[in-house]
């Protein structure tokens, strides 16, 4: 079995193939050609394990993560875990993978989905709520599918921007990354936002006129407790795309529309529509995407990464 850890995958597939590989995944899933269990998720003292699994041609794979929102102010990383990889026809274990490196990653991809077919194509800058470790994969990758050529960004502190800052220009060193102050001036500065928080509240102002005709992305919130956009963005969108028919009972920013009467049902649709060339968006008025990530990407991901691991050396081979 190949063990990869955090360095050896962090850069070793372009963000444009990973995104490739999320579109693959869910072309799959329309398709039927995957399974995937609804994932679990486990509440203990203020944080959260989950496991996720799923199977398809590809493999089988299960994701253990924990989220821990305290490690922050002790130095370690909030999100973190481990990814086992299988043969779907023998059960084989083929790699161990770390899942923090590989949910960065994929999350980037699939935030950039919102990006690719929510927005226009000669958008060229974002802002970014959030300058953890998500923000700046979620820049890195809006930068892969866009002419981007400014980032915007509102952070806990000055040592959170400076690291978000180094790790996107490491990737996009013609790129411009710019603190704001506040919320207010991003969105006076730029048209695409991305929040990539775990807070309970909206992060941006519920005002409808410095929300209009902009593009809203959210990838942070991952319980019903949580909503990172404000009501104004779901009224002024019409209509949410999702990346998974799992946010509707699993995050607040998509319960808590529908039960306000923001949205309906029928306003909710699949970003994989959008993939399948089903459905074309205006990019001239207000979009709103909610990503919550599902199993399969992780499978279709951790397969890429492994078929590249093992093409060009690297990793670890480990009996068990």
């Amino acid at each position: 079995m190949l063990v990869l850890s955090r360095d050896e995958l962090i850069g070793l597939l372009p963000p444009p193939q990973i995104l490739a590989t999320v579109e693959a995944a869910l072309r799959a899933q329309s398709e039927g050609s995957t399974v995937m269990p609804q994932r679990l998720h486990v509440q203990w003292r203020g944080n959260t394990w989950l496991t996720m699994p799923a199977v398809s041609d590809v493999g089988f794979g299960v994701k253990i993560v924990s989220v821990a929102p305290t490690n922050r102010a002790l130095g370690l990383p909030v999100i973190d875990g481990i990814m086992l990889l299988s043969e779907n026809e023998n059960g084989m274990p083929l790699a161990l993978l770390n899942a923090a490196a590989l949910t960065a990653q994929r999350t980037g991809a699939v935030g950039a989905l919102g990006v690719k077919y929510l927005t226009a194509e000669d958008t060229a800058s974002v802002g970014i709520v959030g300058c953890g470790v998500q923000g700046a994969w979620q820049a890195i990758f809006a930068c892969a599918v866009r002419p981007i050529q400014e980032v915007f960004a509102v952070g806990r502190s000055p040592a959170s921007f400076e690291a978000f800052a180094a790790a996107v220009s490491r990737h996009n060193p013609h790129v411009r990354v710019t603190r704001c102050w506040d919320v207010v001036e991003l969105l006076e500065r730029t048209n695409l936002v991305i929040t990539a928080t775990t807070s309970d509240t909206p992060v941006l102002p519920d005002e409808p006129a410095r929300l209009q005709n902009k593009h809203f992305i959210s990838v942070g919130s991952y319980k019903p407790t949580m909503q990172e956009l404000p009501d104004s963005v779901y009224q002024l969108a019409g209509t949410l795309a999702v990346d998974s028919l799992d946010a509707l009972h699993e995050v607040g920013d998509v319960i808590h529309p529908l039960q306000r009467n923001l949205l309906k049902a029928q306003d909710i649709f699949s970003i994989g529509e959008c993939v399948a060339g089903e459905r074309r968006v205006d990019t001239s008025r207000t979009t709103a995407y909610k990503s919550v990530g599902a199993a399969v990407y992780d499978l279709f991901v951790a397969k890429a990464l492994y078929r590249a691991a093992k093409a060009q050396g690297i990793g670890r081979e480990i009996a068990l």
